[in-house]
């Protein structure tokens, strides 16, 4: 019968597995070593064994492992898998996985679809996806998105938003719903286009203005910036025209007490009236090429709203002034925030005073030329020498406006503090849109036919962008004290190591140092180690 022993050799101690059998010449039992365990140490006054290196007998691959570990758990454990498949009459297991390989592969390298099955095969998404045998083809992930949008009887169909609803259903049963208004942050991003123009990709707007181009749009939560929805948008469609469909897509799910948080770009009459119209609430900020905006900016002076009571603090060192009171804007009655920011105020006037004083003094002509357009409107053609005037009124009213904002909500009960901070949060969906075009890979799109542009758009991206921002709760969650960003090059630093031993395939992961397990503890990634 095995059992272990420890023996002491020159200092140091060492665990065995033993067996006692009987030695016939010798006519007595004799002690047989099985396998050398290891070596022991003492730690806390507690002998703890330390493994014995294994005697391989060649390594047949590396792969790195770390980044794709972390987001398959996250896939797991937000019941990624399921939440696709669901969403067909049969679940589709093929359709999912497909989808899952994408997304992963969005956010680890961004790989051709021709070298697509040799990055699954060669690694362990395989083991992991339960594919090993399967015979992988590019049509293995075209048919996933085929599947997903396509056209049939020339009519399009999609299930992109029964896959985001259960996806949506899946991170709030985790994550938790917020429990009195849901505050979705809305934005529209650009994408560069590979190809010619087709039913999504136009020439269009800002800076991809004259190229092809396709849009993205995202709502994403207040609390965890996870996603509630994301859709392609036509590249000659202006950001305004497309809130129409986000409030239409919204309007189907099963969530009330919306507030719809703005960039400038979206703000206008007719838009805010359709949220209205649909029991939605804005919130955004004012733009200063309306005349009713620039009157509620210049309505109080700097004594009224700079006082004591109205500090806010933004930062450890940064604080601005507000004052709020309930107005009509935009043919809405809303809470409208004035706000101060003293050293953007400061700043602004020293910056024009100076421009005036140089124009004022200077001589050539193309230089005030130059000057008179940094100084439009306050600068204006006059008869006499030197052709134009500063105009006092415009000076005066820009002196007036100098460091302030002005936001708002069409929900009164607000607080002129909550709005405003509100409103700051929606840089968080900015960085979204920088972690989908980074880290997930977003740009270019090379998929030509709609039902695929939509599909990658609607499900791989969102899919990906939602394990992003299940990264980003985690390190908030069990207060990791680095960033995304420092996260991911330790998980870049961990490979799989693939080894022959005794003709089986072995598999072992190389940094995992106790600093490394304890960093990815809450991920889970360890029992993926074989």
């Amino acid at each position: 019968m095995a059992y272990e022993r420890t023996v002491t050799s020159r200092g140091h101690k060492y665990r065995q597995l033993v067996e006692s059998r009987w030695d016939p010449k010798k006519k007595q039992p004799r002690t047989v070593v099985l396998k050398h365990l290891g070596t022991v140490i003492e730690k806390d006054g507690k002998e703890i064994l330390k493994p014995s290196a294994l005697k391989i007998d060649q390594i047949d691959n590396a792969y790195p492992v770390g980044k794709l570990a972390v987001y398959w758990k996250l896939m797991e454990e937000l019941n990624v898998h399921d939440s696709i498949s669901k969403s067909f009459d049969l679940n589709n297991d093929d359709i999912a996985k497909g989808i899952q390989i994408l997304a992963l592969n969005q956010l680890v390298g961004r790989k051709s679809l021709t070298k697509l099955v040799s990055w699954v095969s060669n690694g362990p998404l395989s083991r992991w996806l339960g594919l090993e045998g399967k015979n992988l083809t590019k049509d293995y992930f075209l048919s996933a998105l085929d599947n997903i949008s396509q056209n049939v009887d020339s009519v399009f169909c999609s299930y992109s938003n029964s896959i985001q609803h259960n996806l949506r259903n899946g991170w709030s049963s985790i994550l938790g719903h917020e429990p009195e208004r849901y505050f979705f942050f809305h934005d529209i991003t650009r994408i560069k286009w590979n190809g010619g123009t087709t039913f999504y990709a136009n020439n269009g707007h800002e800076k991809q203005s004259g190229r092809p181009h396709i849009g993205f749009g995202l709502v994403v939560s207040k609390d965890n910036y996870m996603p509630i929805m994301g859709y392609p948008v036509r590249g000659q469609h202006h950001d305004s025209t497309t809130v129409r469909e986000t409030v239409s897509n919204l309007k189907r799910t099963d969530m009330k007490n919306i507030t719809l948080v703005w960039d400038r770009g979206f703000v206008g009459k007719k838009n805010i009236q359709l949220a209205r119209d649909n029991q939605m609430h804005v919130l955004s900020a004012g733009v200063r090429s309306s005349k009713a905006v620039i009157g509620w900016i210049s309505k109080y002076s700097d004594d009224e709203i700079e006082q004591r009571e109205n500090i806010m603090r933004l930062a450890k060192d940064k604080g601005i002034y507000h004052k709020d009171e309930i107005g009509t804007l935009y043919g809405q009655k809303c809470k409208i925030v004035v706000t101060i920011d003293p050293q953007k105020r400061n700043h602004a006037r020293v910056s024009r005073d100076l421009l005036l004083h140089t124009l004022e003094h200077e001589s050539k002509k193309e230089d005030i030329a130059r000057l008179k357009k940094k100084l439009t409107p306050l600068v204006v053609p006059s008869r006499g020498r030197r052709g134009y005037k500063i105009d006092r009124n415009a000076e005066s009213l820009a002196r007036q406006c100098d460091g302030r904002s002005l936001f708002f909500c069409t929900d009164t009960a607000m607080s002129g503090e909550d709005i405003v901070r509100t409103y700051f949060q929606k840089d968080h969906v900015e960085k979204a849109f920088r972690f989908l075009k980074k880290d997930a890979c977003l740009t270019p799109v090379r998929y030509q036919l709609p039902g695929r542009v939509e599909s990658y758009l609607s499900v791989v991206n969102f899919v990906a962008y939602e394990l992003i921002a299940a990264v980003l709760w985690k390190l908030r969650t069990h207060k990791i004290e680095i960033g995304f960003e420092e996260l991911m090059q330790e998980a870049d630093k961990i490979y799989e190591i693939e080894m022959t031993f005794k003709g089986k395939k072995i598999h072992r992961w190389t940094h995992m140092t106790d600093n490394v397990k304890k960093l990815f503890k809450p991920f889970g990634i360890a029992t993926l180690q074989t």
